[in-house]
């Protein structure tokens, strides 16, 4: 065994999060290194701060909004952060009614009982007196600051709301809304259902939700304890000198090895498309692939339609590419059909009744869900090209009233006005998802 170990400082979202590459986490975490400041991180603090004074001062202004009041709290922000506060503050409502407190840093022992915390400089931080107890005194095994808090009459129920200025949505069902959950349920032994919300504010109405229970907290203690354990694997392999895993990824952007590569430099550089590259030399390069790709691709499909013959490749192990038609199953299911009298069934819905009254278990909601029967969409595309004519408007309307409407976050390239380079509807753009959608 290695030399003797010190604590690992609390374990926190952003410590878990660069925990995805161990030697990141080595650097800031134990050897101290710490990243210098960027444009992203300090926007991040930016908006957390206004937020929290924006949902202070409508509680106590009994007001679910004040846009003159969030004007003037984004005369301090730069550019980019007050851009985009001020272009979603429609969205930005606080429940006032039921507002309990917003930037609270709590801390849990390493039994899970309330206790102080620490800042993002490992500086003590007493437990807050929003709670009606002082807590243990005990080291905090875990911290984190949650944006706000709202609890509900009764004080059972809760909502935490926690801001995110990131470019893509992701589930609520994450690390982060469990040790937050946790952290309020222990902190408020009363309460028996948290709702953790992820708002991000990029976005007007996009929102992210997933609710937990008194129940789940046994199942949550293990989730972030296993993790916690993972934290004290890192310490001990650096203690002992053992290889620590590498690895590229979103966390790359806060790592020191890529804003500071000249002080530290990463094991996997070569092979890290995060370090091998600068970003806009990749978006460069994308744009030459993208124009590139769309004139190939049409002389292919030219060629084939010309020939009416595919085009074959083979490489030096005899592996054979081809490009040419290939037939699809495309599978629809019917809303309607004839009955065979003049009127219409349901086929699709019919069956779905029958099996909901010979199986009424299946339709019983998981907790914290809902019946998977109302996870069933029809999809706008078609149903919009029917109900556009003028003589459908009634019909249109009354459709309208019960649609559900998804903001759904694309990655795509926004290009000056001013340049037209004949992409147009056959660009590429990426889903929230990270599929590729392709259109020829």
């Amino acid at each position: 065994m290695g030399q003797a170990l010190a604590i690992p400082p609390p374990l926190s979202q952003s410590r878990m999060e660069t925990m995805a590459c161990e030697y990141c986490y080595k650097l800031v975490y134990i050897d101290g290194i710490k990243p210098p400041n960027t444009q992203q991180s300090d926007r991040g603090t930016d908006i957390h701060a206004v937020l929290a004074q924006y949902a202070e001062h409508c509680a106590k202004k009994h007001v679910p909004a004040d846009f003159m009041y969030l004007e003037f709290l984004c005369t301090s922000l730069g550019d980019e952060a007050a851009e985009i506060l001020e272009s979603c503050r429609e969205s930005l409502t606080i429940d006032w009614q039921n507002f309990m407190a917003a930037e609270i840093s709590m801390g849990l022992d390493r039994d899970f009982q309330a206790t102080w915390s620490v800042d993002h400089d490992l500086q003590r931080v007493e437990i807050s007196d929003v709670w009606d107890f002082p807590g243990t005194d005990k080291t905090p095994a875990y911290c984190g600051i949650l944006d706000t808090i709202y609890l509900m009459p009764g004080g059972k129920v809760a909502r935490i709301v926690d801001w995110k200025s990131h470019p893509r949505a992701f589930p609520a069902d994450s690390f982060q809304g469990k040790l937050y959950n946790l952290m309020l349920m222990m902190h408020l032994p009363e309460l028996t259902e948290v709702e953790f919300g992820l708002k991000f504010v990029r976005y007007a109405n996009v929102v992210t939700t997933h609710k937990y229970f008194r129940a789940d907290v046994p199942q949550m203690m293990e989730d972030v304890r296993r993790v916690r354990n993972r934290q004290r694997e890192i310490h001990e392999k650096v203690a002992d000198q053992m290889p620590l895993r590498t690895r590229g990824g979103s966390h790359c952007a806060y790592c020191p090895c890529v804003l500071a590569p000249e002080d530290v430099q990463c094991p996997i550089m070569r092979l890290n498309p995060m370090t091998n590259m600068k970003p806009d030399d990749r978006l460069n390069w994308r744009l030459v692939h993208d124009a590139m790709k769309r004139v190939n691709d049409q002389a292919l499909k030219q060629h084939v339609e010309g020939t009416g013959a595919s085009i074959y490749s083979q490489d030096a192990n005899g592996k054979v590419y081809s490009f040419g038609p290939v037939e699809k199953q495309k599978i629809t299911f019917p809303l309607f059909a004839e009955d065979g009298q003049g009127g219409f069934t349901l086929p699709v819905v019919d069956r779905l009744l029958d099996w909901q009254n010979a199986n009424p278990e299946d339709l019983q909601p998981k907790r914290g869900g809902k019946p998977w029967f109302l996870n069933l969409r029809i999809g706008s595309t078609q149903l919009k090209s029917y109900l556009k004519a003028k003589k459908r408007e009634i019909i249109d309307n009354a459709i309208k009233d019960v649609a559900l409407t998804e903001n759904k976050v694309e990655y795509t390239i926004t290009r000056d006005a001013s340049v037209d380079d004949g992409t147009g509807e056959e660009h590429r753009t990426w889903d929230a998802d990270g599929d590729e959608e392709i259109a020829f």
